[in-house]
Formats: C-alpha cells, structure tokens, sequence
C-alpha cells in the first residue's frame, strides 16, 4: 500500500503506524537545531532592521528633547513659535478672573 494516497479533491492522506516513533537521537537533533523562542517572536512580531532603527531614533529623539527642551528641533530648524514660551497668542486673554461664581467648584 502507498505510503500516501490521493483522495478526489487534491488532498493528500498520510497513514502512520505506531512503530514510526522518533528516537531519541532525532529529538535531541531537532531540538539542537530547532530555531530559539526570541527569534520565533521577531518573525511573528515583524521585528527587522527596520524596527532597530526606528527604535534607536526614539532613543535618541527623547533624549534630546528631555536634555534640550521641547521645541529644541524646530528652533534649529528656524521655525517661528517653537521652543518658546514667552509669547503669547493673541485668541487668549492676558488675564482670567478665577472668583466668577461659574469657576468656582
């Protein structure tokens, strides 16, 4: 008897008999050979080159920002508004009164 045979919608149909137990030898070789769990979670998670860079960028952006200030990129650039607080818009008032009764909790 084949050790496969065809059935009538393209599929193939494997038999088995209990003696085709693997040995020790080949499980010992499978599992020597066998791909780590971290790499199994990079393909699975779509972790590449790419995402190194990405992350690094992150790195080194935060850092930047937390040793520079916020706006520090914009500033460089020449960008009017960025990195600084001083000035103030002109759709906000220059001074609120807090003691209305509507603002009092």
């Amino acid at each position: 008897e084949p050790e496969g045979e065809e059935t009538g919608q393209n599929e193939i149909e494997f038999k088995y008999d209990n003696d085709d137990d693997i040995s020790d030898e080949m499980l010992s070789d499978m599992e020597a050979y066998s791909p780590g769990e971290w790499d199994i979670m990079k393909q699975l998670l779509g972790i590449n080159v790419f995402t190194y860079i990405l992350a690094g960028l992150i790195v080194i952006f935060l850092s930047l920002n937390a040793i520079l200030g916020p706006g520090w990129l914009g500033q460089s650039m020449g960008i009017s508004g960025t990195g600084s607080f001083t000035e103030i818009s002109d759709s906000l008032p220059d001074s609120v009164d807090l003691s209305n009764p509507e603002n009092l909790l």
